[in-house]
């Protein structure tokens, strides 16, 4: 019976994941913008897709996504992140996530599957650009419900 050892990782591989795993899970909790922009590098362009969610394909720096993400600023809570798939190419300093997500809402519960790109500088510890693809769906009837509770106009 022969053996094979596992591959060593490098400390840029290993700092990769960690960033990554570390963002996707600061949506754990209560939702909050601050708590994503500490794996986020200052220079950081975040873009949504698909392109029927509305938001186009225009990336935003981390001033622009937090004002968009703060409208959900506490409406979201008890948010788990379950990490499905990860692989990365350090050689290229990106990464590539597939997630789900598991929250309450003033309006119900909330789930919802993710797959991250992400691009990171030359340490692995900062993301520099992201690419969200979310199910739109249940985005869009989360807004819509949040939106008919006048949660999303008066928060």
């Amino acid at each position: 019976m022969s053996t094979t050892a596992a591959p060593v990782s490098s400390d840029l591989e290993i700092n990769m994941r960690a960033t990554a795993e570390g963002f996707v899970h600061s949506f754990d909790g209560r939702w909050a913008p601050g708590a994503t922009m500490r794996y986020r590098a200052p220079e950081c362009e975040h873009s949504m897709l698909p392109a029927t969610l509305g938001l186009g394909t225009t990336k935003q720096n981390n001033q622009e996504w937090a004002a968009h993400f703060k409208r959900l600023d506490g409406l979201v809570t008890n948010a788990k992140t379950t990490v499905h798939d990860y692989l990365a190419v350090p050689s290229e300093l990106r990464a590539v996530c597939r997630t789900s997500l598991d929250a309450d809402t003033p309006v119900g519960p909330y789930h919802n599957d993710y797959v991250w790109f992400f691009t990171f500088d030359g340490t692995g510890q900062s993301v520099v650009s992201i690419t969200e693809f979310v199910d739109s769906k249940a985005g869009a009837t989360l807004l819509g419900k949040l939106n008919e509770a006048g949660l999303l106009q008066t928060h």
